[in-house]
């Protein structure tokens, strides 16, 4: 008898202690790529925008400033920390580095600006373009690694990659038409992996809040691999 209710109350503890084992919590990470992505186009939206406009940006640091450090920089950073934390290392390795970018060009400019390197004006070319190179290098190398992601992150990158590199040759060459052209030219792409980040984000957020996402392609190593 003794047994047999020792072996019921061992059943109902197990009873009660199975719902509670059971219930799963909610998940409460997110996707900090969401606003990373926002953020990182609006910063590039704005900078487009200026180029365009053949706005001096080593002249005139104020006109993107604002938007490219206190917005992008630090929203960068922000999602940056919130991406390692949850362990996405790959997201968290973007938007690092985009946050690097910007916080680094805010330096640049404003460094140049006020003369806090002491670097002659005849230099300031050279040194813009060796940036933006060093820059460049960076994006095409997360550029490789998109290419086992969903196509659009390869053409945000890839649209970057051609854009840095063609803002770098106008630095070599300003002052000159061949800079003015290829200032121009790197605007428009500047402008094209702006409009893909907005797409990019706009999916995550749609679907961040129950909607289905946008289409974004299939990976370009998936495609090769078939």
């Amino acid at each position: 008898m003794t047994d047999v209710q020792d072996a019921a109350g061992s059943n109902s503890r197990e009873a009660l202690r199975e719902p509670a084992e059971s219930v799963q919590a909610p998940r409460l990470d997110g996707n900090p790529a969401v606003l990373g992505l926002l953020v990182f186009a609006t910063g590039s939206l704005v900078l487009g925008i200026s180029l365009l406009g053949s706005v001096p940006l080593a002249v005139q640091p104020g006109t993107v400033q604002p938007i490219v450090y206190a917005g992008t920089g630090l929203g960068l950073l922000i999602t940056t920390i919130w991406a390692a934390s949850i362990q996405q290392t790959f997201v968290a390795t973007i938007l690092g580095t985009f946050a690097g970018f910007w916080f680094s060009y805010t330096a640049m400019v404003l460094g140049l600006t006020h003369n806090w390197y002491g670097i002659p004006a005849a230099n300031i070319p050279n040194t813009l373009g060796q940036f933006l190179v060093g820059w460049d290098v960076a994006i095409f190398m997360l550029f490789l690694v998109t290419l086992r992601l969903p196509l659009v992150f390869s053409l945000i990158l890839g649209a970057g990659t051609i854009g840095v590199a063609l803002l770098a040759i106008a630095a070599y060459n300003t002052g000159t038409s061949t800079g003015s052209t290829f200032d121009h030219a790197g605007a428009v792409f500047v402008l094209i992996f702006a409009a893909l980040g907005y797409y990019a984000y706009l999916s995550g957020a749609l679907e961040s809040v129950g909607g289905k996402g946008l289409p974004l392609g299939k990976p370009v190593v998936s495609m090769f691999s078939k």
